[in-house]
């Protein structure tokens, strides 16, 4: 049995990739396609961004996040920003960006499959 991989996200530890990929997907089914995320939500959002983002940079203020229906029919989230470009979020791609590292050797991280 594969044993847990830790995820720290924004001062927020997850035992593992799954268990914080699932505390997003939560907050991805509390709303529907084309909803505008909750303010609450949207700082979990940004958390998450903030910390799988290589170069750290803050999405902006204004940018807005909602949820859309992506590739396949499937529901994900996007930012809007001010230049009305819209990017889409991978959840489980940005999860696996903040992987932690000091655990889990570099070559092991990358090889393992997660299956969404």
């Amino acid at each position: 049995m594969p044993s847990r991989i830790p995820v720290h996200i924004d001062g927020q530890d997850f035992p593992s990739i799954n268990k914080a990929s699932l505390f997003y997907r939560e907050i991805l089914h509390r709303h529907q396609p084309g909803q505008s995320i909750s303010d609450p939500d949207q700082h979990e959002i940004r958390r998450l961004i903030q910390s799988a983002q290589q170069t750290p940079q803050h999405p902006a203020s204004d940018a807005q996040i909602r949820v859309i229906q992506g590739k396949y029919g499937r529901h994900c989230f996007a930012v809007r920003d001010k230049e009305r470009s819209l990017q889409t979020i991978s959840i489980v791609r940005s999860v696996r960006q903040c992987v932690c590292t000091k655990e889990v050797p570099s070559s092991n991280a990358q090889s393992q499959p997660f299956v969404a």
